[in-house]
């Protein structure tokens, strides 16, 4: 299977860009070269920001071999959403992402993100994992989000359990989990992954990982717009680098970037998908601020959002 350890750090939760339609290619290398030097590792297709609940998996592989074709010779790792409805979707999913990119694997690593609770209940998921581990030819990265639980399916839970967690920890091919849910719930997973030393826990909770840093790191979607302040306050917060030189001056900078990013997080609010892609299109970095569906976005928000990148350096 490769390599399992999976890096720290700024994960970028990419947006996807488009054109009628399909991947547009040229605006993906724009992107990727804006957010690369500061990040760990990209997620594609990510079901929140990126559309993958919306995306086939054969747009999800062209996704990924055009991402991975423009990183080439950066040493960043690849996370990809491979979530289907059910198991048996689920499978042809990762079987048809790993046929799709064959040996023209990322440098920096490639792994497999499942949300497991959209398709199948707690109980029995050690099982599957274990049976899904003889098919992954890379290492998966768990996905835990209540709000990616659609109220349509029938399971008791919205969450991994606890003791569930522990369990699915000791799989070797488990390298990882992106977690978003209550605080209480975050100090339960990290106990319960106390006896892997290399296992991450990253947070799917921007504000929160403001607040209180998960030492794996976090997934970010602002970062397509400021990857340089989230690579900075990221690796100050999960110490990926000692800063001992200018220390005062380097806390002072920390401190405005943490303000700076908290504001972004307010303003571009429930849908930061449409709203980053629409100030990633008037920059210039994608073409268009093509959905797959629709959004309708606030303009006085955006054009919020643009002063205070401008202010901050981010926006031409």
């Amino acid at each position: 299977m490769g390599n399992n350890s999976a890096p720290r750090g700024l994960i970028v939760d990419l947006i996807t860009p488009l054109k009628n339609g399909t991947i547009d290619g040229t605006g993906l290398e724009r992107l990727l070269a804006r957010v690369l030097p500061h990040a760990q590792a990209i997620l594609l297709a990510g079901p929140r920001h990126g559309e993958g609940e919306r995306m086939e998996i054969a747009m999800r592989g062209e996704l990924l071999k055009k991402a991975v074709d423009a990183a080439a010779g950066r040493p960043v790792s690849f996370f990809v959403w491979v979530s289907g409805n059910t198991e048996a979707q689920t499978r042809q999913n990762i079987l048809a992402l790993q046929e799709s990119i064959g040996e023209n694997r990322p440098e920096g690593g490639l792994f497999w993100v499942d949300t497991p609770l959209a398709y199948h209940s707690n109980r029995g998921l050690p099982d599957y994992y274990r049976e899904l581990q003889a098919i992954v030819t890379v290492p998966l990265v768990l996905h835990n989000d209540p709000d990616c639980v659609h109220a349509t399916r029938t399971f008791k839970r919205h969450n991994i359990r606890t003791a569930v967690l522990k369990e699915l920890v000791r799989l070797e091919g488990i390298a990882g989990l992106i977690f978003s849910g209550s605080l209480e719930r975050a100090h339960h997973y990290q106990r319960a992954c106390r006896g892997r030393k290399d296992f991450r826990i990253y947070d799917g909770d921007e504000n929160r990982f403001l607040e209180h840093p998960s030492m794996g790191g976090v997934v970010s979607v602002g970062a397509n717009l400021a990857p340089g302040a989230w690579g900075m306050v990221t690796q100050s917060s999960i110490q990926l680098h000692a800063h001992r030189e200018n220390y005062p001056d380097r806390l002072q900078q920390i401190w405005e970037s943490g303000d700076y990013l908290k504001n972004m997080v307010a303003l571009y609010g429930q849908t930061p998908a449409a709203m980053i892609k629409t100030i990633l299109s008037d920059m210039g970095t994608i073409g268009t601020p093509e959905m797959l569906m629709p959004v309708e976005i606030e303009h006085d928000r955006i054009k919020a959002l643009e002063t205070l990148m401008h202010d901050f350096g981010d926006y031409p």
